[in-house]
């Protein structure tokens, strides 16, 4: 009998299965898992988050995760690295963030990999104005919504050495008042990226940033009017090999 099993999708516990222990022995995975929940009682901005926040945008434990709260002026930024910790395109990093926004009106927003653990004020690691993408960082990868774009739909961004890119994705995906999306962002050695979109792969980009360059996760929302928008983050997911 074979000692290999073979999973194309997923494993379902249900019954008895569901509740009570249901793997024995040393489970091992071959890559390392890190897991931001925001359970505890405060943020550590000291050594484990690097928040960017502008006049008095905040970002505090609330209720469901991490609530990014932006100053209710036009082109406030509030944003965060999580945990300071830079992966490299040779452990074949995969990021994934689940969040939300109350208004998708006026708002940019980027979720994904960056070179750095902060950008200045009123900024994040790119924008979208017209059909004109800017950035930045110099190493970048991940998706952005910008409604300073012609048209208000997601897209998936990179940079490699101060060249960027983007793709727009089609008109269904777009944000939703008040409702969790999840996107996940995977690199591998050669800094090649897939990008995924509630689960099904949307995109890829060849050489999308410098392989030798580390990045860090990274969260951000910006504000583009006179009232405050608010991003609840539900976790930040971060797997790479050992």
């Amino acid at each position: 009998m074979t000692q290999t099993i073979y999973l194309d999708r997923e494993i379902i516990f249900q019954g008895d299965s569901n509740q009570d222990y249901n793997i024995t022995g040393n489970f091992s995975p071959r890559r390392k898992y890190i897991a931001y929940e925001y359970q505890e009682l405060a943020l550590d901005n000291t050594s484990i988050y690097t928040e960017n926040l502008d006049t008095s945008s905040t970002i505090a434990i609330g209720n469901g995760g991490c609530v990014f709260t932006t100053d209710a002026t036009d082109n406030k930024v509030a944003s965060q690295a999580q945990g300071g910790i830079f992966v490299y395109c040779a452990k074949n990093p995969t990021v994934e963030m689940r969040f939300k926004l109350n208004d998708v009106t006026n708002v940019a927003i980027f979720s994904g990999l960056n070179d750095a653990t902060s950008e200045g004020a009123a900024t994040l690691p790119f924008a979208l104005s017209g059909s004109t993408l800017t950035d930045t960082c110099t190493n970048g990868v991940g998706f952005l919504f910008d409604t300073d774009q012609t048209l208000d739909y997601w897209n998936v961004v990179n940079t490699k050495n101060g060249t960027q890119a983007f793709t727009q994705l089609a008109s269904s995906y777009v944000p939703v008042n008040a409702t969790d999306v999840v996107l996940r962002t995977s690199l591998d050695a050669t800094g090649n990226a897939s990008y995924y979109y509630n689960g099904v792969q949307v995109a890829n980009k060849l050489l999308a940033v410098t392989a030798a360059t580390p990045l860090v996760p990274f969260f951000g929302i910006k504000n583009m009017s006179a009232s405050a928008h608010v991003a609840t983050l539900k976790y930040v997911r971060l797997w790479m090999d050992m």
